[in-house]
């Protein structure tokens, strides 16, 4: 049986990276929202619609955010 997985990605940035900060490492930074979804089309996740702008929870500045879905099979029957 198949079945659908859905998913929200959400990052600070749409187009660089960001900063994180620890030790001022380059290369220790969160990716942008266009590198975790080309991450997850990558591994089977599809784009849904457009992007959107908008306030989150779990953050304290405006996110970009995308929704993704994936079609798996399911090992119950």
């Amino acid at each position: 049986m198949l079945v659908m997985k859905y998913t929200i990605v959400v990052a600070e940035k749409m187009h660089k990276k960001e900063e994180l900060g620890v030790l001022n490492w380059p290369g220790w930074d969160k990716p942008c929202l266009i590198e975790q979804v080309q991450m997850r089309i990558d591994t089977g996740w599809i784009p849904i619609g457009g992007v959107s702008y908008g306030e989150h929870e779990a953050f304290s500045e405006k996110v970009w955010a995308q929704s993704m879905s994936k079609e798996e099979d399911s090992e119950e029957e």
